[in-house]
């Protein structure tokens, strides 16, 4: 049984229509009879058919009901294109939502998540909530695998068309496992850049949901006892807000990071954007699969391509050129 009401029809407007759909020409009366209820009652149901454009004519004349596939259509269209608009006013129902919250219990404002698999499944349900952007730095300690629960999150996000756009820290292309999960995520989609130095490992979801570590990490290498590792969720407000305008500052800083086979179509643009990132010798080497001996004499000849006479030259005259 379709459920009529949801395109506005009562029960008994819709056995009305679909009377009159199998006898056209018949009066109101006899509708009235054949239903058993008072003419007043067809007439009424006449004339909200009418109003939904599902029935030509009124009480006066036998009712001709519209070809269901351009009225019922017609109806359909128009309840789906409302409840698109009711669903594209979510997001701006949930940031009133959060500032009333924010404005009854101000400690709404702050979560915090405690323990490692606590961490990681909050960061989970971020990226599995995300609907137009997700960005993050990441920086040292580093497990050495990477993150893969975090990675097959990415990858959901990144296969529904989410933006996503990461700044690492350039020790992470010290690791080569890091650097082919790295290559794999930039195949999907991610844009990532480097930095020397990253100030802190960050994620923001449509600029209103950020989550940062604020102490303790068992991956930090350290000799004595790890304290468990804590991290602080932050909802929609001033402070999201300066997170989101401090990786935006850091995203102009940093260099992109190139290491798809469609971002080195240039051999020696590639080299520079792999120096120019923080890539020790030893890892753009294995990046490029050459030997140490063969990547000083490409290094070489790119800096006389360039007329450089350092590293750091040809990097300003790559870029002057348009090599990044």
């Amino acid at each position: 049984m379709a459920d009529w009401e949801a395109v506005g029809l009562s029960g008994f407007d819709a056995d009305l229509y679909r009377q009159l759909l199998r006898e056209p020409g018949v009066a109101v009366a006899q509708h009235g009879e054949a239903l058993g209820v008072p003419v007043a009652t067809v007439e009424a149901a006449v004339a909200r058919l009418v109003g939904l454009g599902l029935v030509r004519g009124g009480s006066e004349e036998a009712p001709a009901p519209v070809d269901p596939r351009s009225g019922v259509g017609m109806l359909v269209r128009e309840r789906r294109a409302a409840l698109d608009g009711v669903a594209a006013m979510t997001d701006q129902l949930a940031r009133e939502f959060s500032a009333g919250q924010l404005r009854a219990e101000p400690s709404r404002l702050i979560e915090i998540a405690v323990g490692r698999e606590a961490i990681e499944a909050r960061i989970e349900d971020m990226l599995r909530g995300a609907t137009e952007q997700a960005v993050g730095t990441d920086t040292p300690p580093y497990v050495a695998d990477g993150s893969h629960q975090v990675s097959r999150a990415e990858l959901a996000l990144l296969d529904r068309g989410v933006r996503f756009r990461s700044i690492y820290a350039s020790e992470v292309l010290d690791h080569p496992a890091w650097v082919a999960h790295l290559t794999s995520m930039a195949e999907r989609g991610e844009q990532a850049r480097v930095l020397p130095q990253v100030p802190l490992k960050l994620l923001i979801v449509d600029g209103t949901t950020a989550i940062l570590p604020l102490a303790g990490d068992e991956s930090s290498g350290s000799q004595t006892p790890p304290a468990q590792a804590r991290a602080v969720v932050v909802t929609d407000s001033v402070l999201t807000n300066a997170l989101q305008v401090l990786f935006d500052q850091l995203w102009g800083q940093a260099t992109p990071l190139r290491l798809t086979e469609s971002d080195a179509v240039d051999p020696a643009a590639s080299l520079i954007n792999l120096l120019a990132s923080g890539m020790k010798d030893e890892a753009i080497a294995r990046q490029l699969g050459i030997s140490g001996r063969t990547l000083r004499r490409r290094i070489a000849q790119v800096q006389e391509q360039l007329g450089a006479t350092s590293r750091f030259q040809a990097g300003l005259q790559a870029a002057r050129h348009g090599w990044h």
